[in-house]
């Protein structure tokens, strides 16, 4: 049994999920929908009673087995009725992250601002670990 944000899931063979996933999304999806004990209609029909409109079972079973591109708006209902966050699939954070750094969804200015603010972060990290492995000087052999 695990939390994932807010969501307790049950892994089928006892293993627990945590956090956020680094696979791809239909490898994701499968896990939840094995996790809660969902099938694609099963799913279709929670997305539907969230919208009113939801996700077909085919467009679930194409997503699952990546013969498709899932939306925000897929990865958004997928994932409420599955009860996670959509952060937990790593393409919907990194459609969250092209979406801050693209200036016609944004602005230019709010875009270099974000940009700016990524990248600060970065050289923050990436100090800290410099100053940790900073290599020692060697001596070249002569001969």
């Amino acid at each position: 049994m695990t939390t994932l944000r807010g969501a307790t899931l049950r892994n089928p063979e006892g293993a627990t999920m945590t956090g956020t996933s680094t696979k791809p999304f239909g490898e994701s999806l499968r896990a939840l929908m094995d996790a809660r004990s969902l099938t694609y209609r099963g799913l279709a029909e929670a997305t539907r009673r969230l919208d009113g409109k939801g996700i077909t079972h085919a467009h679930i079973n194409m997503l699952a087995n990546g013969h498709d591109k899932p939306s925000m708006r897929a990865m958004e209902l997928i994932a409420a009725a599955c009860e996670v966050d959509p952060d937990y699939f790593a393409e919907y954070r990194l459609a969250a992250a092209m979406r801050e750094l693209d200036p016609s969804e944004v602005g230019l200015e709010q875009a270099l601002e974000n940009l700016n603010a990524r990248l600060g972060a970065r050289r923050q990290s990436g100090a800290r670990g410099r100053q940790a492995q900073r290599p020692q000087a060697q001596p070249r052999p002569t001969g």
